[in-house]
C-alpha cells in the first residue's frame, strides 16, 4: 500500500506545481495541515482543517512570497506515511533577493488513498525522528 501512497503524493506535487486544482483529489476533505511551529511567519500558527484550510494555508504562503515552489528531493514510504523531502524555493513578496532555499520535509499520512494530515518541518531530522527514520 504504501507504494500506492508515493504515487498518490506524487501525483499531487504534479498537480501542485502546475497549479491544476486536481491537487485536491489526492486530499481528504477533512484533512488536518499542521505548520510547523518554528516556522517563525505570521498567520501560519496554527491548524489548518478541510479542502478550505488547505487554500488558506497556501493562500498564505503565496502572499508572502513571490515564485514560490517546492522541489521534492524524495519520496520515503513509511508504512501510512509518505515522508516528502522537498527544497522550497521563493523571494519575500516586494523584495528583489532570493529568499533562502529551505531544506524542510512533509509527513502525509493518508488513508484509503487520501491525504488526511499534513506535518509540516523546518528541521528534516525531527521530521525523519517523528516517522522513526534517521538521516
Amino acid at each position: 500500500m504504501s507504494q500506492e501512497n508515493v504515487e498518490v503524493m506524487s501525483r499531487m506535487y504534479e498537480a501542485w506545481l502546475r497549479g491544476d486544482p486536481a491537487l485536491f483529489d489526492a486530499l481528504d476533505p477533512e484533512i488536518e495541515l499542521h505548520p510547523d511551529p518554528e516556522a517563525h511567519w505570521v498567520g501560519v500558527n496554527r491548524t489548518y482543517r478541510g479542502h478550505e484550510g488547505m487554500r488558506e494555508y497556501m493562500g498564505a504562503v503565496y502572499e508572502a512570497f513571490e515564485d514560490y515552489r517546492p522541489e521534492v528531493e524524495k519520496f520515503l514510504d513509511v508504512e501510512d506515511k509518505v515522508v516528502t523531502l522537498a527544497v522550497e524555493h521563493g523571494r519575500g513578496r516586494g523584495s528583489t533577493a532570493e529568499v533562502q532555499s529551505n531544506r524542510t520535509a512533509h509527513v502525509w499520512t493518508l488513508r484509503n488513498g487520501k491525504a488526511v494530515r499534513l506535518d509540516l518541518y523546518m528541521n528534516r531530522k525531527q521530521a525523519l525522528e517523528a516517522v522513526g527514520l534517521r538521516e
